[in-house]
């Protein structure tokens, strides 16, 4: 029987691109809706990149949460998953340094 951390990682996974479509589509339309107020010509391009740049935004909190604590063989098959998933280039380089060499052709292979 799957423990519950493990249970939770797995559910987890099927959401983290959703969750990260949904930020920035979030951000984006913040940054619209901004655009024709006051307030909205100091914060629209903050909000803008936001939007643009939300994978790599959370990757970085990622790599803060991540650098507090040791993985284990379910966080390093979880940063697998979600490399395939997410095509996230901080998962590709953190598998690369446990020398797990993850390849094009499986990322291509799962997305279908």
């Amino acid at each position: 029987m799957p423990s519950d951390r493990s249970t939770r990682a797995a559910r987890k996974l099927v959401d983290v691109d959703y969750y990260i479509d949904v930020g920035g589509a979030a951000y984006g339309s913040l940054s619209e809706s901004v655009r024709g107020t006051i307030r909205g010509r100091a914060f629209h391009g903050v909000f803008a990149e936001l939007a643009a740049k939300f994978r790599e935004f959370v990757d970085v909190l990622a790599e803060i949460r991540d650098s507090t604590r040791a993985a284990d063989d379910h966080d390093i098959l979880r940063l697998y998953e979600v490399w395939l998933k997410t095509g996230s280039q901080r998962s590709f380089q953190i598998l690369k340094r446990l020398g797990v060499d993850p390849t094009p052709a499986a990322r291509c292979q799962r997305a279908h």
